[in-house]
């Protein structure tokens, strides 16, 4: 008997393998996200790091706070001075991470959109030459 195999792809409306061709400048596009958002994941933990490591020291200083309150009074000024130091610290830092994550979709694409404080410092050499005509 004759092996008659069918072709999974044929009852799709158009030939969806087209959408795997792999060539040099699909790789170059996947190369060029796939740094992006590795240098955003490093990013993002530096932030994270740094934060969780400035709000423990912070979180620290307010229950010491708390302990030398002699008043009701003194307890609900330290309470609300700990409350906005707090939203105004988780609010300062999810922009941080909200402008990593922007960036690494603007790396990933257009390189010369992201925002300079946020640039992983391999990439900070290729502003210093942007202004030469060596075009």
């Amino acid at each position: 008997m004759a092996n008659h195999r069918t072709d999974p792809f044929a009852s799709f409306p158009f030939d969806v393998r087209m959408l795997w061709d792999i060539n040099g400048k699909s790789l170059n596009y996947a190369e060029k996200a796939y740094r992006a958002w590795l240098d955003a994941a490093g990013e993002i933990q530096t932030e994270a790091v740094g934060f969780l490591n400035s709000r423990f020291a912070k979180d620290s200083a307010a229950i010491a706070r708390l302990g030398q309150c002699q008043t009701p009074a003194e307890v609900l000024n330290a309470q609300t001075e700990y409350a906005q130091n707090a939203l105004a610290d988780f609010m300062s830092g999810s922009q941080k991470i909200a402008t990593c994550l922007g960036n690494a979709a603007k790396r990933s694409v257009f390189p010369s959109l992201a925002v300079p404080e946020f640039e992983p410092q391999r990439t900070s050499h290729r502003r210093a030459g942007r202004g030469s005509s060596a075009h």
